[in-house]
């Protein structure tokens, strides 16, 4: 046969499905049933996600010989199926731990740099059940043998941040060059691709590979689609396992079109599939919306998935792609889109847990708006007979979040009991203020007892899940998990924090989307501010209700705006609050109403000081509960967990903090919005 680069009446299928992590035996099924489906509509390559066999997010699992071994030997189901004709591209590992053997080099040592066996992100490409070879097949330079396994490339860029730690687990082709000492470009080819007689060049890459202009060789970016094309191929498969973030749509479109017109004279068309779902990586729940596309050779979006978070098999002739006209996007709202990963995000538990139903989930339901939105995020996420609440009063709840909190209850339809903790708060402190262990006879502190409220409802919640094989949910919000105002054993437990990721604005906002959603008020609207942040007397304020008239001490709005900063991927700091103060751009900056900072007095530069101060230093001494938090659900482009990483550290404001607040209050400037 020969090499041909017409495939125009290729038949393409692009397999976008639920990858659940450590479950090979779902994800297998959900893929050969999609190849057999692919089969009847007479397809000639069926392209599925990176990783789908295994997942993603395995950790360290990823270093266990055994775990990527197993995962390899379901090829063999994916390669039998391939036998009838059908080509087969996916992504999974390759553990290549006999390097040695299968280059010819018995004396060698080919490691990974950690001094493991090297670990590849690789994709398989099967047909008429054999590797499919490569346009050209790079040698080994002493023995003459084929320097990368059969059928198989490599993940060329390696993604370093964020929650990614490809680096840690696997070998780039990158790394596969240098150790060859081959240039990568000879490394990076197409497959040949039996169609009609004749063999079609066709490109795969995945992920990171597409989001190249960050990676640089010689002063110059390492471009995977680039190479692919110069070195022959007719098409591009982008393989991934791409999270979801606010704008990654629209951010790839661009980083397409950039590629394709990168390429000159020689443009063909792109595929994108990805999966759907949500994986983990013990601190954070991580979503994957698909948003598979197909774009034409100008780099156009012209054939997009229907829906986020939905399973889907595409199937085009290549020739259809280029008489399709680009389509535009309609994206939802930025909180509706939250809103959706927050469900998935809850789904998950289900599969974390490794259960055949969706756990009973129990709510701590407060009468605040906090407790109120998880307890409708749980119950659209699982049915409201899935879902149980409890509010347990002090004599320092009021009767308008008791109220509240029953609201909520009644309409979501869920089972919900009040149970007074008075009586077991007065016998705590009686025993332990009998407790007199440094003979001091030193008695519990006001925060001791407010803290062993919140203890108390934690064991409350805790032993009621046991009792009902379920789960609880810590509601704090990214504000308060940011700050430490929570207590560790108290509030601050739980087995998912739904909410942890947004900022005490962002649920406000997802309340009144919920209530629209559902058609009805279900969460008060009292427990809502005006614009500024403030509430009137008609409105419930933020409170932990731990003493008589407490409030949250937060500046709403202000203190969210400021957070929203500080934990942004590309991050400002405390020193870029006081420049900003200084030059009458705190506004501007932070992106909110000028009223804002007068509603809060900020403007003046004593209390902007101390006010700042205060933050800054509450947010850096609470590392040690944050580093102890539960698993949060990821909706910004930066979660606390492990997504942003911290060390127990004594909090040390830089010089240049030092003085520039030493410069406001000397000068006494004033805020005034330029």
């Amino acid at each position: 046969m020969s090499i041909v680069t017409d495939c125009q009446n290729m038949k393409i299928a692009l397999g976008q499905i639920k990858i659940i992590p450590n479950n090979a035996e779902k994800n297998i099924t959900r893929i050969l049933e999609m190849v057999r489906q692919a089969k009847e509509q007479e397809v000639d390559l069926i392209v599925f996600p990176e990783m789908a066999i295994g997942g993603y997010m395995l950790g360290d699992d990823w270093l266990r010989d055994d775990v990527c071994a197993d995962l390899m030997k379901y090829n063999e189901l994916i390669r039998k199926e391939s036998e009838s004709g059908i080509a087969i591209a996916f992504g999974n590992i390759f553990l290549d731990d006999k390097i040695n053997e299968r280059i010819g080099d018995p004396d060698g040592y080919h490691p990974d740099e950690d001094g493991r066996a090297r670990r590849y992100n690789a994709v398989y490409v099967y047909q008429n059940g054999n590797p499919v070879p490569r346009q050209n097949e790079p040698l080994t330079q002493n023995t003459r043998k084929p320097i990368l396994p059969p059928g198989i490339t490599i993940k060329t860029l390696l993604p370093n941040y964020r929650f990614f730690d490809d680096k840690r687990y696997f070998h780039s082709l990158l790394g596969v060059a240098q150790d060859s000492g081959t240039a990568v470009e000879s490394l990076i080819q197409p497959f040949l691709i039996s169609f009609n007689g004749n063999k079609i060049p066709i490109g795969f890459i995945l992920c990171e590979d597409m989001w190249c202009r960050e990676y640089r060789k010689n002063n110059q970016t390492i471009n995977p689609t680039k190479i692919l094309i110069e070195n022959g191929a007719r098409a591009i498969f982008n393989l991934s396992s791409s999270p979801w973030t606010f704008g990654k749509n629209n951010a790839r479109d661009k980083r397409v079109k950039h590629l394709q017109d990168s390429l000159n004279n020689h443009k063909v068309p792109f595929f994108y599939v990805n999966c759907t779902g949500a994986q983990n990586n013990g601190k954070n729940i991580i979503t994957f919306d698909g948003g598979t596309t197909i774009y034409n050779q100008q780099g156009d979006p012209v054939i997009l998935s229907r829906a986020p978070y939905q399973e889907e098999l595409f199937v085009t002739a290549i020739q259809d792609i280029q008489k399709k006209t680009a389509v535009t996007r309609t994206e939802k709202p930025k909180i509706a889109q939250k809103f959706d990963a927050l469900i998935e995000g809850f789904r998950h538990i289900k599969d974390n847990m490794g259960a055949k139903s969706d756990p009973t989930t129990i709510i701590g339901l407060s009468g605040g708006i906090d407790s109120a939105v998880s307890a409708a995020l749980a119950v659209i996420a699982f049915g409201k007979d899935k879902v149980m609440a409890v509010n347990m009063p002090t004599k320092y709840n009021s009767s308008e979040t008791k109220t509240a909190a029953a609201h909520t209850a009644k309409k979501l339809g869920i089972n919900y009991q009040v149970i007074p903790i008075d009586e077991l708060v007065n016998l705590k402190i009686k025993m332990l203020n009998k407790t007199d262990l440094d003979r001091t006879g030193k008695m519990l502190s006001t925060l001791n007892e407010e803290n062993m409220q919140s203890k108390i409802r934690n064991q409350i919640l805790s032993d009621l899940s046991a009792k009902y094989d379920g789960i609880y949910t810590c509601n704090g919000n990214k504000v308060e998990i940011s700050t430490g105002y929570y207590t560790l054993d108290g509030d601050g437990r739980g087995a998912i924090a739904p909410l942890g990721d947004l900022l005490k604005t962002e649920v406000f906002e997802l309340a009144l989307h919920i209530n629209q959603l559902l058609g009805k008020e279900v969460i008060p609207e009292k427990l809502i501010p005006d614009q500024y942040g403030q509430f009137g007397s008609d409105k419930i304020q933020p409170s932990a209700e731990l003493k008589h008239t407490q409030i949250d001490p937060f500046k709403w709005v202000y203190h969210d705006a400021i957070i929203e900063k500080l934990t942004f991927y590309f991050a400002k700091n405390a020193e870029d609050f006081l420049e900003w103060y200084i030059a009458g751009s705190l506004a501007k900056n932070l992106g909110i109403d000028p009223k804002v900072i007068s509603v809060y007095e900020v403007d003046k530069p004593d209390n902007f000081i101390k006010d700042l101060d205060w933050l800054m230093k509450l947010i850096h001494n609470n590392r040690y509960k944050r580093v102890q938090s539960v698993p949060i659900i990821v909706t910004s482009t930066t979660a606390w967990g492990y997504d942003r990483r911290e060390s127990l550290t004594p909090f040390t404001p830089t010089q240049r903090y030092e003085a520039l607040r030493i410069k406001i209050l000397k000068e006494n400037i004033h805020f005034i919005e330029k």
